[in-house]
């Protein structure tokens, strides 16, 4: 019962973390400074949270993978602005969400795991359903370039949110006696410092930005948090789908009453075939 609850904790400080860069595009917020109170609420958690200590300095490589992912984190909140800003908040958490299709696929070629039929048919409905995910029909001339644009966003964000998400199988895999909260302190603070120079420039954020920016924070550690604590009591093939299907299903609804988004046939058909595959991708 109490994995349940930890992993409904998840679920909507997860959504929250979506709503918050909906509310922060919606506001017109800048992006660098926005992101850069986000990474410094996030690092200041982590420190109070316990997690003081960096990883080994004799391991290098985990050094440069918390690097690259802090990097990675910062690049996949910039696209999911930009997919958000020209697809709407359902569609883009759902390919955010779908992308888990990337680090499964990635797991069965480069470490050799076995994929059961399940997870292929997830694998296969997954890119099956790409192309359903544009808010406008695509067609070539002038009145389709608007829809091309969200359609290039939203596959960009599929890839590197997948790919950022692989990243912690290789650590898994490659370096794994890293400690868990070290790895975080290298992430979060290689992103506040790509981003904590955008607090320097220009005006000062302002305090609806500074407020929206801690509220980014306090979901993201908060949701990391209830995450960890929900995959100690169940097991990944229950966590990980209903987890993925809780966060489209919440977004989805935030994004129809709060935000009034429309959506097309095809979106609703895209929706119910992602989180298919999500369930199916995680299934073992």
């Amino acid at each position: 019962m109490r994995g349940i609850a930890f992993l409904a904790l998840a679920a909507i400080f997860s959504s929250g973390v979506a709503m918050t860069m909906k509310v922060a595009n919606a506001k017109g917020f800048k992006l660098g400074q926005f992101l850069a109170v986000n990474y410094l609420v996030c690092l200041l958690g982590l420190l109070a949270w316990g997690a003081w200590q960096p990883p080994d300095l004799d391991s290098p490589f985990v050094w440069l993978l918390g690097i690259f992912v802090g990097f990675m984190y910062v690049l996949s909140l910039w696209l999911f602005d930009r997919a958000i800003a020209s697809a709407g908040l359902a569609l883009s958490t759902t390919l955010m969400r779908l992308s888990a299709a990337l680090p499964t696929l990635g797991s069965l070629m480069l470490f050799s795991e076995q994929a059961s039929k399940y997870q292929i048919w997830g694998l296969i409905l997954a890119f099956c359903c790409l192309p359903l995910a544009s808010k406008e029909p695509l067609h070539f001339g002038k009145a389709g370039k608007a829809a091309w644009k969200g359609t290039i966003w939203g596959l960009l964000l599929f890839a590197v949110y997948g790919m950022t998400d692989f990243m912690f199988k290789v650590q898994a895999e490659l370096a794994p006696l890293a400690d868990p909260n070290g790895f975080m302190m290298v992430i979060f603070g290689s992103a506040l410092i790509l981003t904590g120079s955008q607090l320097l420039k220009g005006p000062p954020p302002g305090r609806p930005c500074l407020f929206w920016g801690v509220v980014l924070g306090a979901t993201n550690i908060l949701a990391t948090y209830f995450w960890i604590r929900a995959l100690a009591h169940l097991p990944g093939s229950v966590a990980f789908p209903t987890l993925g299907l809780g966060v489209i299903t919440l977004t989805t609804l935030a994004s129809l009453l709060v935000w009034r988004e429309r959506l097309r046939l095809v979106n609703y058909a895209f929706l119910t075939l992602a989180g298919v595959a999500v369930c199916l991708i995680n299934l073992s």
